[in-house]
C-alpha cells in the first residue's frame, strides 16, 4: 500500500505545479488596470465552492441508511444495520474578485456525527464517531482548487453493544492536518486527492490518502429538478498498516432551494476497514439504499 501513498504525493504534485502555471497565466492576463478586480468579502456565503466528497462516509452529512452486511469482523453483530450522519459544511467568510464567486478563498467550519445501529440486536448501537474540522478552501477557477486544514475524529462504543460483549473502548482519536486537490475534468466530472498527517491509534504520526471521482449529470430527470449521480471514493490508513477502503455510490442528485442543499437518493457499496473507529482493524462489506441531505 506504500504504492499509494507514492501516487498520492504524485498526484498532488502535478496539481501544485498545474495551479502555479495557471496563477501565472491569470495574473498575466491581468496586467492591464481595466481588468484589475475588486476584492469582495462575503460573511457566511451561501454554499461552498470547493466540491464536496460525495461518497465519503466520513464526511459532515445528513443520512439515514439501511445497510445489509454480507461480510464483517465485528464480533457477535448482525446482518443488518441503521445508519445515522447528522452534520454539515458551514461557509464563514469568502473573499473573491468581484463579479466572481466561485473563484478566491473561503474559511469553513464542518462537524457531524456518524452512528450505526444493530438492528438484529435490538438497534442497541454498535459504536460511532464524531467529528469537526477548520479548513480553508482556495479555487484558482471554478474547475481547479484546494484545500487545507485540520480535523478531529473521535470514535466511541455503544453502551449496550460493550455492555453485551464486555468489549471496550480503545479510546481512538485522530488529530490531523491536511491538504486535498479537486479538479473538475469535464463540465460534469470531478477528480479529487488529499493527504492528511496525524496522530491516530499509535500515538505517532501517521498518514492516510484519500482519492475519488464524482459524476453529476445535467438536471433532466423528474421535469428537470434531478440528476444522476455517480461516485467512489478510496481511503487507506498507515496507523493500520494501510488497511484500505472503498465507497462507491449511485442514485439520483436533487438541488434544494439557492444556498447549495442537496437532497441523495443512493445505493451505497462499500467494502474495507469497519466506518467506526472504534473498530479500525475489523473488516467489513456492505450494501446500502439511503437517503441523504447535504447542506
Amino acid at each position: 500500500m506504500r504504492r499509494s501513498l507514492h501516487i498520492g504525493f504524485a498526484l498532488l504534485l502535478l496539481f501544485s505545479f498545474f495551479l502555479v502555471s495557471v496563477t501565472t497565466a491569470a495574473e498575466k492576463e491581468e496586467d492591464t488596470p481595466d481588468k484589475k478586480k475588486k476584492k469582495v468579502g462575503v460573511w457566511f456565503p451561501a454554499a461552498d465552492f470547493y466540491p464536496r466528497y460525495i461518497a465519503d462516509p466520513l464526511r459532515p452529512q445528513n443520512a439515514l441508511t439501511i445497510q445489509w452486511l454480507s461480510d464483517t469482523e465485528i464480533p457477535e453483530t448482525g446482518a443488518q444495520r441503521f445508519g445515522l450522519r447528522l452534520g454539515g459544511s458551514f461557509g464563514i467568510r469568502r473573499w473573491h474578485p468581484e463579479g466572481e464567486p466561485d473563484k478566491g478563498w473561503q474559511l469553513s467550519f464542518e462537524g457531524g456525527f456518524a452512528g450505526q445501529f444493530d438492528i438484529t440486536w435490538s438497534w442497541d448501537n454498535t459504536g460511532w464517531d464524531g467529528f469537526y474540522g477548520l479548513y480553508m478552501n482556495r479555487m484558482i477557477t471554478p474547475e481547479l482548487g484546494f484545500r487545507f486544514g485540520s480535523q478531529h475524529d473521535s470514535s466511541h462504543i455503544g453502551d449496550e453493544y460493550s455492555e453485551r460483549t464486555g468489549t471496550e473502548r480503545i479510546h481512538y482519536t485522530r488529530e490531523e492536518a491536511l491538504i486535498g486537490v479537486a479538479w473538475k475534468v469535464q463540465p460534469r466530472t470531478t477528480l479529487y486527492s488529499e493527504l492528511g498527517w496525524g496522530n491516530g491509534l499509535r500515538g505517532g504520526m501517521t498518514f492516510r490518502f484519500e482519492a475519488g471521482a464524482q459524476f453529476i449529470s445535467d438536471q433532466k430527470y423528474w421535469k428537470g429538478r434531478a440528476s444522476h449521480f455517480a461516485a467512489v471514493d478510496f481511503r487507506t490508513y498507515e496507523e493500520t498498516n494501510w488497511s484500505a477502503r472503498l465507497t462507491v455510490q449511485a442514485g439520483y442528485w436533487i438541488p434544494v432551494g439557492d444556498r447549495g442543499a442537496v437532497n441523495r437518493i443512493a445505493f451505497e457499496y462499500g467494502t474495507g476497514r469497519s466506518v467506526m473507529g472504534q473498530f479500525l482493524w475489523e473488516k467489513e462489506t456492505w450494501f446500502a439504499l439511503a437517503w441523504y441531505y447535504d447542506f
